[in-house]
């Protein structure tokens, strides 16, 4: 039975077997256990808060996170997110889900575009090595917007390159960088210097005057308009002022939030990150560049671009976060597949495919794939604050700024005490009862004058406790 299901596979065309490898295994890895554990905060706590309101309200159009409006990134994985909360449940799996779906989307975009511009055993490498990198591999798994806009980006790559053959694919391009726009706004604009500065080294600028690609363009614009006039018209300045001054200007210009770094920021993430490929990476990028000028091949060219053109407009960019680098690792991974492919050669296909099993599990210890627990004392606690604090109260959180997880999980709005003074004037100064996180070991340096402000312990979960203070019974801690 089993040889007769093997000579069936074999029978099968070359690249739905490939398929049939690359899509249930990134499935697995990027799917199993995904509910498991809590959210962390930032970011992936606030995008799934964003969809919790939006369904508890009904409102799909204006976003708001703890009741305020929340005009930072477009709707796209939001709404996503709450579609998958309509249909499995509000749950971490449902917060993660479509970030997850994305990323074993890139996988297969991936094997598509290695395939198109080089070779099908090229594509089938590129595609394992991008799924088996553990950052690429570990943001996928996560509740936030970059493997989305990976995905778009990818997609949108990919049909451009198939439109210089047939020109109706332009307008799927568009399509895809419509989406990319409703997804993470600005960062869709990555697509732009990849497509002019390949046009423009291949001799192939006509195509961006084609009707074609002017009509994808027509249709990214139909795509991600609407939603933008809408909340431009009701909104008004705060939404202008994050989705141009902000993300246009801001971001590139400055620091924001001090997410600093030098010039070498991404190639220590590189280095850092992008395992077990770092060595094989560094080597394959400036080769690709290298052959691109000295060949001029067409397809290294595309590759090329979309390496080196990204990494260069994020570096160039002052505000620095290592998930920025997640579009740039499908074209790095064609190209460490391009290596890879030379030293192992198709007919050793099954101890490839043997070799990127034994990759992908050693994941699981090593790179801690399955761990999920990024907001465990918030998550442990809910139960305590949801039978002491009532709705509609605010709590505050000392020396611990995780206020997207207590909306998240706790439902109630929040407030930082970052030193002991903060901590005894808002106890003392509050008109209704307080409320407050706080871990045991900070508890425990000021737990002798509690009593004194009628301050006790009310619940706890290992070593976070939950405060609560008495209103009128204040008063001056001695």
């Amino acid at each position: 039975m089993i040889a007769s299901m093997s000579n069936e596979f074999k029978s099968l065309p070359k690249s739905f077997q490939d398929l049939l490898f690359i899509v249930p295994l990134s499935a697995f890895f990027l799917l199993f256990d995904l509910g498991k554990g809590s959210l962390a905060s930032w970011d992936e706590g606030l995008y799934a808060g964003v969809a919790k309101e939006m369904v508890l309200s009904g409102d799909w159009l204006k976003l708001t996170w703890s009741g305020a409006p929340w005009t930072d990134k477009p709707p796209l994985a939001i709404w996503a997110t709450a579609v998958f909360y309509k249909i499995f449940g509000i749950s971490e799996f449902s917060a993660r889900f479509f970030s997850a779906l994305c990323g074993i989307g890139t996988v297969v975009v991936t094997y598509l575009i290695g395939r198109k511009l080089l070779n099908r055993w090229t594509g089938f490498l590129g595609a394992l090595v991008l799924l088996s990198s553990s950052h690429f591999l570990r943001f996928a798994r996560f509740g936030m917007l970059d493997a989305p806009i990976a995905f778009f980006i990818s997609i949108a790559l990919y049909f451009f390159w198939l439109g210089r053959e047939k020109e109706h694919y332009l307008v799927w391009s568009g399509v895809a960088l419509g989406l990319a726009f409703m997804t993470k706004s600005l960062a869709a604009l990555l697509v732009f210097p990849v497509v002019g500065l390949y046009s423009w080294w291949s001799g192939e600028s006509a195509i961006l005057r084609s009707r074609a690609y002017l009509a994808g363009l027509l249709v990214a614009a139909l795509l991600a308009l609407p939603w933008h006039l809408y909340m431009l018209s009701h909104a008004g300045w705060p939404f202008f002022h994050e989705l141009f001054v902000k993300h246009l200007f801001l971001r590139p210009t400055t620091a924001l939030d001090g997410h600093a770094g030098n010039y070498y920021f991404y190639i220590r993430t590189l280095v850092n990150k992008y395992h077990p490929w770092v060595l094989v990476g560094i080597f394959s990028a400036p080769f690709f560049l290298f052959k691109a000028v000295r060949e001029r091949l067409n397809e290294i060219q595309f590759l090329a671009v979309w390496m080196f053109s990204m990494f260069l407009v994020i570096t160039l960019m002052k505000t620095k976060l290592a998930w920025y680098l997640l579009p740039v690792y499908p074209a790095l991974s064609i190209s460490v597949g391009y290596v890879l492919a030379r030293v192992f050669e198709e007919r050793y296909k099954n101890f490839v495919r043997l070799l990127f099993l034994v990759i992908m599990a050693l994941h699981v210890p090593y790179s801690h794939l399955f761990h999920h627990d990024y907001s465990r004392p918030i998550k442990g606690i809910a139960s305590a604050v949801s039978s002491v604090v009532p709705a509609g109260s605010s709590l505050y959180l000392y020396n611990y700024h995780e206020a997207p997880a207590v909306a998240f999980y706790l439902g109630r709005k929040t407030g930082y005490l970052d030193d002991d003074n903060a901590f005894f004037a808002a106890a003392e100064a509050s008109q209704k009862d307080f409320y407050c996180l706080i871990f045991r070991k900070d508890l425990d340096r000021f737990a002798g004058r509690l009593p004194g402000l009628g301050i006790s312990v009310k619940g706890g979960f290992e070593d976070s406790r939950l405060l609560v203070g008495k209103a009128g019974r204040a008063g001056k801690s001695p």
